[in-house]
């Protein structure tokens, strides 16, 4: 079986949080890194994290992790789905 890199779409740590995507916003509490949606799989909350602790992330709603950094929508482009 395959290994996924923790910053992968699909990685699950061991307390249930899942990489939903990477945002490509730049992390506001550690320099140098990219903010990634993580979902927490047991009750759903969806909140963004740096790269370098979502193998060890908690759910920040029902698991006393730590607070999510926050997730912003990017801006509309030339290749968005988004009707403009």
């Amino acid at each position: 079986m395959p290994r996924h890199r923790t910053t992968d779409p699909g990685y699950t740590n061991p307390h249930g949080q899942t990489v939903i995507r990477r945002t490509g916003f730049p992390s506001e509490t550690f320099p140098g890194q990219t903010i990634y949606h993580l979902r927490c799989t047991h009750c759903g909350h969806d909140y963004g994290a740096n790269g370098t602790d979502i193998h060890a992330r908690r759910c920040p709603r029902h698991q006393n992790g730590a607070k999510g950094e926050p997730l912003r929508t990017p801006p509309p482009n030339l290749f968005s789905t988004e009707p403009v």
